[in-house]
């Protein structure tokens, strides 16, 4: 059987994802059988060597506290600062509506926003929880409300398998049922388990005519999109989104970026973070940024942040210049990022538009042979069956007598690197009756995997699930 040519578009986006591959040392040995092909990215990324050598060079030049004015620590103050524009431009194209605290992991951060709610609640208030969410996401608000005395009132998926991640009339029968009030509307933009792309914007804007704030969980999503999390015409409106960087190519650390209308009135109503009290006490806040020499995140980041890790940040973005320097050529015409909020801000928006477009053809195939599994019988897929408005992060159940952990156990003799459990989705296993130790297989794909490696994948799961 012959097969078609490749078009000139899809052989340029070959040719980038080989060129991408080589800035991984975990994985420019090539796609071939002979090496691991690594397709548990919803579990953390791949880190390119950019961030290896930029954490690697703090270290040894300018490991040294923030602050203290001497050359050392003037560089250290420099990275740090670097790392937070760079964040602030991943989290949306116009950041300035808002400001970006940084932590150890997604977990940490919503907990120290829960913490700072708990305080503002009480008996009769309502947070409208998505049991789609990951765990770092609702039992921090569980907490919270059980503290208070306040309401929990959970908004499932719709659909058998959770075809539709955060039904908007489900969430419209909720506001509805609880009236004036509900404080808080908690929700992914993507399940770590179903993979189905949230509106985010239709969602934020109807718990916000609701009077509920928002916090979403981009952990899933931030690696393959785009965000828009701040102010200026394309925000989605949600008042916090959070990340983790170690899924987007960089050091194990988060960001939690919220609206500085959302901040503030968080600290209006009471909530104070947990820090020393002599720098809680003195104000916090963006009206209160002067005093802590216009840097409104300090109170929120008890111990400071990793510094090392943002040493790694300022190493994303080299990868990210790269990234569209292969993708344009190094001659003249590629284009340039001007060493600025604004350039980080255009950089950003082009590298993940390359990066879309590399991982579409891994979402046509791996959703093509699950689809039709799935009809088949042979699997239970999670999720949206489509290739539309998801991303490569595929979980399902096998339905022909072989287990979740057998098939992974195969999956792993031929070097395709995956798991298998609730994946800290576990409200979510509940509620769509899948058992908690097995859980799921969890297939998930990056921009740099291949479409060798992804139909590798295919044939052992075609071999297994007879």
């Amino acid at each position: 059987v012959s097969v078609p040519p490749a078009s000139p578009r899809a052989r340029a986006v070959m040719a980038l994802t080989a060129a991408a591959r080589g800035h991984f040392a975990a994985l420019r040995a090539g796609d071939g059988p002979e090496e691991w092909a690594f397709l548990e990215n919803a579990g953390g990324s791949q880190v390119p060597e950019h961030v290896v050598n930029a954490v690697s060079s703090y270290f040894r030049t300018s490991y040294v506290q923030l602050g203290a004015g001497y050359p050392a620590a003037k560089t250290a103050d420099a990275t740090v600062a670097s790392a937070r524009r760079l964040v602030a431009a991943m989290a949306s194209s116009v950041p300035q509506a808002g400001f970006a605290v940084l932590g150890a992991s997604s977990t940490v951060l919503v907990n120290g926003l829960a913490a700072q709610w708990a305080q503002t609640l009480a008996p009769g208030d309502v947070l409208v929880l998505s049991s789609a969410n990951h765990e770092a996401n609702l039992g921090c608000w569980v907490r919270a409300a059980e503290t208070a005395g306040a309401t929990v009132a959970w908004w499932h998926p719709a659909g058998d398998n959770g075809e539709d991640t955060c039904p908007l009339e489900g969430l419209s029968t909720v506001l509805a049922s609880h009236k004036t009030h509900v404080r808080l509307v908690a929700f992914p933009h993507v399940s770590n388990l179903l993979g189905g792309v949230v509106d985010v914007a239709a969602v934020c804007a109807a718990a916000r005519a609701a009077g509920a704030a928002t916090i979403v969980d981009g952990v899933a999503l931030t690696p393959h999109r785009r965000l828009e999390a701040g102010g200026g015409a394309a925000s989605w409106g949600a008042d916090w989104y959070v990340w983790s960087c170690y899924k987007v190519y960089g050091p194990h650390c988060a960001v939690l970026f919220g609206l500085s209308t959302a901040w503030d009135a968080l600290k209006v109503a009471g909530g104070k973070p947990a820090n020393h009290f002599f720098i809680v006490d003195s104000g916090y806040g963006v009206a209160a940024a002067g005093a802590h020499g216009a840097q409104p995140w300090y109170p929120h980041e008890p111990g400071g942040p990793n510094h090392e890790a943002c040493a790694g940040l300022c190493g994303t973005r080299d990868y990210l210049r790269q990234l569209v320097a292969d993708a344009t050529g190094a001659g003249p015409s590629s284009p340039t990022f001007e060493d600025s909020l604004t350039g980080d801000c255009e950089l950003v928006s082009a590298a993940f538009k390359y990066m879309v477009e590399m991982e579409a053809p891994l979402v046509e195939l791996l959703a093509a042979y699950l689809c039709a599994a799935h009809d088949e019988g042979k699997l239970r897929l999670l999720g949206p069956r489509t290739t539309e408005g998801r991303v490569p992060t595929f979980s399902f159940v096998p339905l022909t007598g072989v287990s979740c952990s057998d098939t992974v156990a195969a999956l792993h003799s031929a070097k395709v690197a995956c798991r298998n459990g609730h994946m800290y989705a576990h409200r979510l296993c509940s509620r769509l009756g899948v058992e908690h130790s097995e859980g799921v297989v969890r297939i998930s794909a990056l921009h740099y995997n291949t479409v060798t490696e992804a139909q590798r994948c295919v044939d052992v799961l075609k071999a297994v699930l007879q």
